[in-house]
């Protein structure tokens, strides 16, 4: 979708002629007069957006349980994140629907969830994801009497392993598996001892390296490098010319370096958030976690 169409929804909206849960859907108003006045009336759509109209939640929010079907809504940096939950078959489901971040995400997140790394990933439609909510605290929502060195050093390891067998997959996750300076992560602990992996909205596909490498993927592998906060610091935000030749520089220069390379960002990643997390749980628990995430690391490789 480009600047003019977006902006042309966003004028539908504003003077009355779209309602906004309708947005994503406004060409339909000119293709088919009809079935754009169904639309506005279905009182399904009026509680749930277009969210139930997905291929995997629209059996729920139709479907003859619709009555106990919920939605909620989250979300930070990529926009609104639609959660429906509802019984199916009589056993309870919690569905994500949410926008994705990159080109290749869609393509990366099902490689994530078919190794179970990730969530499980179901059909959905091009622009967004659709995928199983993991339930369970994430790794810095653990109290510090939780964060045992035992059990630091098993979240480690299954950590280490999960980014390695993302490697073996020509991914780089390139996102803040550990925590990140807000104290927030991406690791979610389950019930069994194991964990996932969620958000891969700047993770970078490799395979092919350097030949499909794009400039989102260089974008993305700028976005954390303390580099470009340096950038960022120093560079009016408004200034795109700056940015474009920021990241065509950044672009250049992973061209000339390794799948091997690239992917070394994980564990300086994941390093740095073990800093954070020391100064959340103290060195014992850290040092407990890098050791594992060693040990899950050379047991892949």
């Amino acid at each position: 979708m480009n600047e003019d169409e977006i902006a042309a929804r966003d004028a539908a909206v504003q003077d009355g002629r779209c309602p906004e849960r309708l947005w994503p859907l406004w060409p339909l108003a000119e293709r088919d007069g009809d079935l754009w006045g169904q639309l506005i009336e279905d009182p399904i759509i009026a509680r749930f957006s277009v969210y139930g109209l997905f291929p995997a939640t629209y059996g729920l929010v139709y479907g003859e349980a619709a009555v106990d079907v919920s939605i909620r809504y989250a979300g930070r940096t990529r926009g609104r994140v639609a959660i429906i939950s509802g019984p199916v078959l009589g056993v309870p489901v919690e569905i994500v629907v949410k926008p994705c971040q990159s080109p290749s995400e869609n393509v990366i997140a099902q490689i994530a969830g078919d190794l179970k790394l990730g969530p499980r990933q179901f059909p959905s439609i091009d622009g967004f994801l659709t995928e199983e909510f993991v339930s369970g605290p994430f790794l810095t929502d653990l109290s510090r009497d939780d964060a045992s060195p035992e059990r630091m050093h098993r979240i480690g390891h299954a950590l280490g392993m999960a980014l390695s067998q993302l490697h073996a997959s020509g991914i780089c996750y390139n996102d803040a598996t550990v925590a990140d300076p807000g104290g927030r992560s991406h690791t979610i602990l389950l019930p069994d001892g194991g964990i996932r992996i969620i958000d891969f909205g700047v993770a970078l596909l490799l395979r092919d390296h350097p030949a499909n490498l794009t400039f989102h993927d260089a974008y993305n592998a700028t976005r954390t490098d303390p580099m470009f906060r340096l950038f960022r610091q120093m560079t009016a935000d408004a200034d795109a010319d700056a940015l474009g030749r920021f990241v065509s520089d950044y672009g250049s220069r992973m061209s000339r370096q390794s799948v091997d390379e690239i992917q070394n960002r994980d564990w300086r990643i994941a390093e740095e958030g073990a800093t954070i997390f020391a100064s959340m749980y103290g060195p014992t628990a850290a040092d407990a976690l890098r050791a594992g995430i060693l040990a899950g690391r050379s047991a892949v490789e």
